[in-house]
């Protein structure tokens, strides 16, 4: 019996010292993890909670040059991407959607959270669901551009294969949520122009695509708007 307790503290310490070991090894990028763990996300309240870690962090960056909120290729500490030209366009004239491979119930689900956060003025009732190989959202046509782009955001956090559409008569584009960075929206234009969308701009007066050609961008398969049937609300 002894013999299995040694072995037990042997095993113990021996992983006690595994642990010192990677926290003093990796201690920097422990530490930079957690502050960019604490960006400030809109559906994650929790982050709200521990947003001061990330702004310290931010503020000694800035203040000392102290390498500590992760950059990406065209962006600035607080994520915006340059662009190039703007691309104005009237949000009203014209559908939007919100295309995802997943459930109606999670489509519902995710539409509830998102009307908790909106202005209060649109109801799950002026959303239609329709389905084939992927869910169709078609949103009602009094959502701002900035409910569509954090519905758009909303959808992408939760199911990778999402995205948002925009189909008018001067303009087609679809978007996504940016996985590298936290406030970014990217898409192409159905012409082929790349674009940027920041959420943390005033988007209900900023209605226009910030053009940037350099940026990286996922290609979407327009067949997936489709004219399935329509279903209730559960």
């Amino acid at each position: 019996m002894e013999i299995i307790i040694y072995l037990f503290v042997a095993v113990f310490i021996l992983l006690l010292i595994g642990l010192v070991y990677t926290l003093v090894k990796d201690f920097k990028e422990i530490v930079l993890g957690l502050v960019n763990m604490c960006k400030p996300q809109l559906f994650h309240p929790l982050t709200w909670l521990l947003s001061p870690i990330w702004l310290i962090g931010y503020a000694l960056e800035k203040s000392f040059g102290w390498d500590i909120i992760e950059k990406y290729d065209d962006s600035d500490g607080l994520e915006k991407y340059s662009h190039t030209e703007i691309l104005p366009f009237d949000f009203s004239m014209g559908d939007k959607y919100i295309i995802a491979k997943t459930s109606q119930k999670n489509v519902e689900l995710l539409l509830e959270d998102f009307l908790d956060f909106c202005d209060g003025k649109l109801r799950i009732e002026n959303f239609q669901i329709k389905s084939t190989d992927h869910i169709t959202v078609q949103c009602p046509n009094q959502i701002t551009f900035y409910d569509f782009s954090i519905l758009t955001q909303h959808f992408c956090n939760d199911i990778e294969d999402s995205w948002g559409v925009f189909k008018s008569g001067r303009l087609d584009y679809y978007s996504y949520s940016d996985k590298k960075t936290v406030h970014n929206i990217v898409g192409q234009t159905g012409d082929g122009q790349k674009f940027s969308i920041y959420t943390l701009d005033d988007l209900y007066k900023e209605q226009h695509l910030k053009i940037n050609d350099k940026l990286k961008v996922k290609k979407f398969d327009w067949n997936l708007i489709n004219n399935g049937p329509i279903l209730k609300f559960k």
